[in-house]
């Protein structure tokens, strides 16, 4: 009897010291959460989550908003009213479609966005992203402009970039494509929008 109440503790201790090398692992270090964007960074990727006019969009990436503006592109103006005198703003003329064009290229759309520049608004803390922007390897700049939902916007654009936005702009113009089937479309930075109207 006693020989056997000894073997048992004998392979009791030989199973504890088994385990003991499995017990004895280092725990697994925590890998570090991804580092939310900076909108300093030159690219930034994320998930369109708005689209608020035809060359304006909002990206969430770690959960940070970005507004970003496309970069050489000026889309025809939208309807709005101004959050700051409340007045109601008329829109240009193929506004809305510009809109919806660039909601069905981007909005949901997992996208990649090559940042040119940033501006800061005075009297709002928005911080708006000038961009580029990507799909599936796609430039979303010079689709918009190509289908004829925008003007090549000349100012802070470098020359090579520019070369290839208004080649896209006179080809659209050329297959009177989007906006270009109005005679002389009025580009957004001559627009003056009337009559104003409060809004209620």
């Amino acid at each position: 009897m006693k020989r056997t109440t000894r073997f048992a503790a004998l392979l009791s201790s030989c199973f504890f010291l088994l385990a003991l090398p499995a017990f004895a692992q280092p725990a697994a270090t925590p890998q570090p959460a991804a580092p939310p964007p900076q909108i300093n960074s030159n690219i930034i990727e994320g998930l369109v989550v708005g689209v608020t006019e035809g060359d304006r969009i909002t990206v969430n990436s770690f959960g940070t908003e970005i507004h970003v503006r496309l970069y050489g592109v000026a889309a025809p103006q939208t309807a709005k009213v101004d959050k700051f005198t409340g007045w109601y703003k008329a829109g240009q003329p193929y506004a809305e479609d510009a809109f919806r064009a660039l909601s069905i290229k981007v909005l949901h759309q997992q996208v990649k966005v090559e940042i040119r520049n940033t501006v800061l608004f005075r009297n709002d803390p928005t911080q708006l992203a000038v961009a580029v922007v990507y799909l599936d390897g796609r430039n979303i700049n010079l689709e918009m402009l190509n289908d004829g939902w925008g003007w090549a916007y000349k100012k802070f654009v470098n020359k090579m970039d520019l070369i290839h936005y208004l080649a896209a702009e006179r080809g659209a113009r050329a297959r009177k494509s989007g906006l270009w089937l109005q005679v002389n479309p009025q580009p957004p930075w001559d627009f003056k929008p009337q009559p104003r109207i409060r809004a209620r």
